[in-house]
């Protein structure tokens, strides 16, 4: 009897080792928290971040490259950080890649709206530019909330 109470004790104890070690996907920073949003739900693969701008001390607003389904793009992603201090994705979008046609329109979430320009100064007090690697354009983002 004790013998079968050793082994269902063992099990439980190596189960519950295993639970833990599957839910070890926390995102310490805005960028793990994107690239944890390509692997764990196939959205845009990180190239590389331009800007990390902060909207409040537990929101921010990332502005990067990325590849989703073999076409770079460019996109917008929306950040909150947890209680427990890990953050999560919680708007994203793509507005694609700057160009002459695309200047004038825009993309818009519940929590930013973004597009490009050849400006160098911002439309609105809320609205913040970001330098991408073409030279000719950038990336503006208005945070609506």
């Amino acid at each position: 009897m004790l013998r079968k109470l050793f082994y269902i004790t063992f099990l439980a104890v190596i189960l519950a080792a295993c639970q833990t070690a599957d839910k070890n996907s926390t995102s310490n920073t805005p960028q793990e928290a994107l690239e944890q949003l390509h692997t764990d739900e196939g959205y845009a693969e990180v190239v590389k971040i331009y800007r990390t701008l902060e909207v409040d001390n537990n929101k921010v607003i990332s502005v990067y490259k990325g590849t989703l389904d073999d076409t770079e793009e460019i996109f917008i992603a929306k950040l909150n950080r947890e209680k427990d201090d890990t953050w999560t994705v919680t708007d994203a979008i793509g507005i694609g890649m700057p160009s002459e046609e695309n200047l004038g329109e825009s993309t818009k979430t519940s929590s930013f709206e973004a597009g490009f320009t050849k400006k160098n100064n911002a439309p609105s007090p809320n609205t913040k530019l970001v330098q991408t690697d073409d030279k000719k354009y950038r990336v503006w983002v208005k945070v609506i909330e």
